[in-house]
């Protein structure tokens, strides 16, 4: 028996306008992206534990981030973490990038594992009302 969601089945609440989500997928191998699934973008491998994920166009602002492995090596701990935000400055492609880097617990930069597979979800926005949240504590 087919499964229907209710007519008019509601968006969730978010205080950020005009936001976007892009899903990417990478799998590692000897050390360096072997593969990545995400429409619209392009991932390259720019130095050890380094990518560079460049988007179809700039946006105003990263408005989330949210990370996880499907797949790691056993005792393996890693943690991506975005090192250049410039989702609002056009490459030469035309599209914002961002740096992530790949770190062991302790820190280090490192290249996953043969196989290892990281799943990211970016959440942005190109509207100009999130200039008006701009707040000073």
């Amino acid at each position: 028996m087919p499964a229907y969601e209710p007519a008019g089945f509601p968006n969730p609440i978010s205080n950020v306008p005009g936001k976007r989500t892009f899903h990417l997928e990478v799998v590692y191998t000897a050390g360096a992206p072997l593969s990545y699934w995400g429409k619209d973008l392009t991932v390259a491998d720019t130095a050890t534990g380094k990518i560079t994920v460049t988007f179809p166009r700039t946006f105003r602002k990263l408005t989330g981030f949210r990370w996880g492995w499907s797949s790691l090596a056993a005792g393996a701990v890693y943690f991506p973490v975005i090192l250049t935000d410039a989702i609002a400055t056009a490459s030469s492609t035309g599209g914002g990038t961002l740096v992530i880097e790949t770190r062991t617990e302790a820190g280090v930069a490192t290249d996953p594992a043969s196989g290892d597979k990281l799943l990211l979800e970016f959440e942005v926005s190109n509207d100009a009302l999130i200039d008006d949240y701009d707040r000073s504590i």
